[in-house]
C-alpha cells in the first residue's frame, strides 16, 4: 500500500504503518488536552493506542500464519486507523480452513486477555473501582488492554462480511450452499450491519461511520470477486490464450519494440531467447525506457526479468487470483519448456464478460 512506513518483517511478513495511523494518535492527544489531562496521562494514552494496535498485528499474524498452513501466503500486514488488514494471496475456498483461518484472529485477542486477566488476578490487582478508570494511569493500563482484547474479539466476531465474523458466517453457510450463494447471503448481512454501525455512529463515535463505509464497500468488493472466479471454474489458462504475439529478444533495440507498439494493437510483450522466456515488457515500460535512454538501447536493459509463468493446463481460476495478488498484467504460458502464447487480465476480463452473459441468457 502506498505511502505506508515499514515496521519489520515477521515471519517474513512485512508489516507496515500507513501514514493515516498518525490521525488516530493526534485525535487521542487532542482530546486529553481539551480535557485538560497533563503530559503523563497523555503519554500512557498514546502508549495504550500503540498497544492496541501491537494487539492488532498479532491478529493478523494470526490469520495470516493459519492460511499459511493451507499454503496461502501473506504478502503484507498494514496498520490503518480502522485495524490492520492482512493481504492473504486469497482466502481457502474449503469452508472448513476458511473457518480456521477467520477465528484464528479472535482467539488470539482472547488468548491475550486470558493471559492479562491471569497476570493481574494473580497480583490482585483485579478490585479496582470504577472510578480509577476514567483516566488510562499505571494502574489500570493492563486491565483496560485485558478489556480492549475482549471487546476487539466481540466486534471483530460480528457476522458484518467481510469481518471475521462474516466470513465465520460465510465458511458455515458454505458447507451447504455453492461458494458463490454463500458469499451473496453474508455480503447482504454485513450491508445491512453496515447500516446499523453507521446508524450507531452518528450518536457513539463518527469514527464508526468509517468503518461501515469499509464492511459496505469490502462485501461489495469480495461478493464480486467471488462471482468472477466462480465463473472462471472449469477453466484453463489454455482457453484464453493468445497465439498471436511477437516475442522480441533481448537484443532487440527499443526502436523495435515501438515500431511493433505503434503497427497494431500490442501492448504487452514476451523477451525471449533460444525459446526460454528471460523477460517482459509492457507498453509503460517502453515509454519509461524512451524517457531514460535512446531509441538504440537493447530491451534487456528495460525488460522485468521477474516473470511469472503458467503451464498451459493451470486452472484459469488461480492464474487469475495469482496475476491480480502479484498485480501484474500479463503472463507467459509454456508447456514442454516452450512458449505457446501469453494471457493477460484483459483478455481475462473480457472472458468473464462473455461467461456471465451466457450464463444469464441461458
Amino acid at each position: 500500500m502506498k505511502y505506508s512506513l515499514t515496521l519489520g518483517r515477521p515471519f517474513g511478513i512485512r508489516v507496515s504503518v500507513h501514514w493515516t495511523f498518525i490521525l488516530i494518535i493526534a485525535w487521542v492527544v487532542f482530546i486529553d488536552i481539551q480535557q485538560g489531562l497533563g503530559l503523563g496521562a497523555i503519554l500512557f494514552s498514546v502508549l495504550f493506542v500503540l498497544s492496541i494496535f501491537v494487539c492488532v498485528v498479532l491478529h493478523e499474524l494470526s490469520h495470516s500464519l493459519t492460511a499459511r498452513r493451507f499454503g496461502i501466503p501473506t504478502r503484507s500486514i498494514t496498520l490503518l486507523p480502522i485495524g490492520g488488514v492482512a493481504d492473504l494471496e486469497k482466502m481457502p475456498e474449503d469452508p472448513r480452513q476458511e473457518l480456521a483461518v477467520s477465528v484464528a484472529g479472535p482467539l488470539l485477542n482472547l488468548a491475550i486477555a486470558f493471559l492479562l486477566w491471569i497476570l493481574l488476578s494473580t497480583a490482585g490487582r483485579m478490585d479496582l473501582d470504577p472510578a480509577d478508570f476514567q483516566v488510562i494511569n499505571k494502574s489500570n493500563f493492563l486491565i483496560i488492554l485485558m478489556f480492549a482484547n475482549l471487546l476487539l474479539a466481540v466486534f471483530n466476531l460480528i457476522p458484518a462480511f467481510p469481518m471475521d465474523g462474516g466470513r465465520v458466517f460465510r465458511s458455515l453457510l458454505a458447507m451447504k450452499l455453492p461458494r458463490d450463494q454463500a458469499t451473496l447471503v453474508a455480503m447482504n448481512i454485513g450491508k445491512i450491519f453496515a447500516f446499523f454501525i453507521a446508524i450507531w455512529g452518528l450518536y457513539a463515535n463518527p469514527f464508526l461511520i468509517f468503518i461501515a463505509i469499509f464492511i459496505y464497500i469490502g462485501a461489495q468488493r469480495e461478493y464480486e470477486m467471488v462471482k468472477y472466479t466462480s465463473v472462471l471454474a472449469g477453466y484453463t489458462v489454455e482457453q484464453v490464450l493468445m497465439h498471436e504475439y511477437t516475442p522480441l529478444h533481448p537484443h532487440d533495440s527499443l526502436k523495435r519494440a515501438v515500431e511493433i507498439l505503434l503497427d497494431g494493437p500490442e501492448q504487452r510483450f514476451i523477451v525471449t531467447d533460444e525459446g526460454r522466456v528471460v523477460g517482459v515488457l509492457t507498453r509503460n515500460d517502453i515509454i519509461q525506457g524512451l524517457m531514460k535512454y535512446d531509441e538504440a538501447t537493447e530491451v534487456e536493459k528495460i525488460m522485468n526479468t521477474s516473470v511469472t509463468v503458467f503451464q498451459s493446463n493451470t486452472s484459469l481460476e488461480e492464474a487469475y487470483e495469482k496475476m491480480r495478488y502479484q498485480q501484474i498484467t500479463m503472463a507467459p504460458i509454456v508447456e514442454n519448456e516452450s512458449v505457446k502464447g501469453l494471457i493477460d487480465m484483459d483478455n481475462i476480463n473480457e472472458f468473464i464478460m462473455v461467461r456471465t452473459a451466457m450464463r444469464r441468457s441461458g
